[in-house]
This record gives structure tokens, C-alpha cells and sequence, in this order.
């Protein structure tokens, strides 16, 4: 038989797993509507693992590789053109965007250091943009589209701009000529 004072321990024991267990549900339930509300989130992930790997190696290869894999490579070598996509020959797009993919993978490289430090953390998530920092303190934005991602903006500053940048002023310096920038990214 259980005394007074056993029954009240007993039913204190109970109310604490009772909390425990609800408390324990509800961890779950919110994990689960976190993934389901971000579904984009292990594409993000594993981008970003790749990126810290290549940034950690210094590698212009697996920065490429990396691109390649995660982003909407022909997409982002198109929009680097500018107003001058309408100037490249459809028979060189495929060697533009091979080039292009390279120059990423070195411009990337080049600027590693602005990746750093340790595990991402998504901070928040839509449908075509997730923001995450590294536990180091760099912030990532990633721009997706079609289940791809179209741009990455380490610390503020834009991939995709700044490769638009850089492009459309090599053509610009050269009068228009689109080969100018295919000889400079084939250096």
C-alpha cells in the first residue's frame, strides 16, 4: 500500500513524465514542420558543405565541382552575360558555360576566405530564398530556382552580380565582342 505521501510522489512522477513526453512530442512535431516548411534545406545544406570542403582546400576544381552540382550552372552563365546573351553564338554556349564554370570555380577559390567557420545554420526559408550563417558568423543567402541554386551571396556580396559585372565589362571594354570574353576566360 502506498501512503499519503508515496500517492503525492507517485502523481508528481506522473505529471512530470506527462510533461516530459508532451514536451518531447512537441519537439517533434515543430522539427517536423521546420523540414516540412523547408524542404530546400538539405540541397542548402550539402551546397554548403561542399563549399566549406573547396574553401578549406583552397580548391578552384572542387569550387567548380561544387557549382556544378548544387547550381543552375547554363542559368547563371547566361545572366552573367547581360544584355549581351543575345551576342553568343548558340554553338558556343556549351564551351561559354564550361568556361564559365571554371572562371566560378577560381573567382571562388580566390575568395574563400570570406567562407568560414564551421556548421550552417538556416536562420529562415521561402521558396526561393534561404539565409543561413556559419557558426563562425559569415551569412550565406541562397537564391533557388527549380529545386537549383541560381545565386549565392556570401557576406552580402552576390556571385552571380559580380560575375555579370566582370563579364559584361570585359565586352564592354572590347566594343561589344563576345570573343574577347571567351579569350579571357579560356586563359
Amino acid at each position: 500500500m502506498i501512503d499519503a505521501a508515496g500517492s503525492v510522489a507517485l502523481r508528481v512522477k506522473k505529471r512530470i513524465a506527462y510533461v516530459f513526453l508532451v514536451g518531447a512530442l512537441n519537439f517533434i512535431v515543430v522539427s517536423s514542420a521546420h523540414s516540412a516548411q523547408c524542404p530546400q534545406a538539405a540541397l542548402v545544406q550539402d551546397a554548403a558543405d561542399a563549399f566549406k570542403t573547396a574553401a578549406r582546400n583552397g580548391s578552384a576544381q572542387g569550387f567548380a565541382n561544387a557549382t556544378s552540382r548544387f547550381a543552375d550552372m547554363r542559368g547563371l552563365a547566361l545572366f552573367a552575360l547581360g544584355s549581351y546573351r543575345s551576342s553568343l553564338p548558340a554553338d558556343q554556349e556549351a564551351h561559354y558555360v564550361s568556361l564559365a564554370k571554371k572562371f566560378m570555380g577560381r573567382f571562388m577559390a580566390d575568395n574563400a576566405g570570406s567562407i568560414s567557420g564551421g556548421d550552417i545554420k538556416i536562420t529562415s526559408c521561402s521558396d526561393q530564398i534561404i539565409n543561413a550563417r556559419f557558426s563562425g558568423g559569415t551569412s550565406l543567402v541562397f537564391h533557388l530556382s527549380g529545386g537549383r541554386i541560381a545565386d549565392v551571396s556570401v557576406a552580402g556580396f552576390s556571385i552571380a552580380q559580380a560575375m555579370r559585372s566582370k563579364f559584361t565589362g570585359i565586352i564592354h571594354d572590347h566594343n561589344g565582342d563576345i570573343d574577347a570574353l571567351l579569350s579571357y576566360l579560356e586563359r
